[in-house]
């Protein structure tokens, strides 16, 4: 007797539990590559601009892609943008003590 007698086609089965599983909304990784953005802004602004503007191009990206429902791409992109703003944050710290 089969371990599970009501399923009788596994492929089948596989498929539709991996129907089930379709991608989330990436909201909080949007959330996170925001807030490190706010974070970074001040100190980056002057003084990891170009860094800084990489990030905030990323998180443009990631929620347009968010509407296009391209969950995957929005979620990659997101992540991408947060540790962007952290670099710019470290980097334009950096900068600004070694100006000191």
């Amino acid at each position: 007797m089969p371990p599970f007698p009501g399923v009788k086609s596994w492929p089948a089965a596989f498929l539709c539990l991996a129907a089930c599983a379709t991608a989330s909304p990436p909201d909080t990784e949007l959330a996170a590559a925001r807030s490190a953005i706010i974070q970074a802004e001040p100190v980056a602004s002057r003084h990891a601009q170009g860094e800084l503007r990489l990030a905030q191009d990323k998180l443009a990206r990631a929620e347009q892609a968010r509407s296009q429902n391209r969950f995957d791409e929005a979620r990659r992109l997101a992540e991408q943008a947060e540790v962007d703003a952290r670099y710019a944050a470290a980097l334009a710290e950096a900068e600004r003590s070694r100006a000191q």
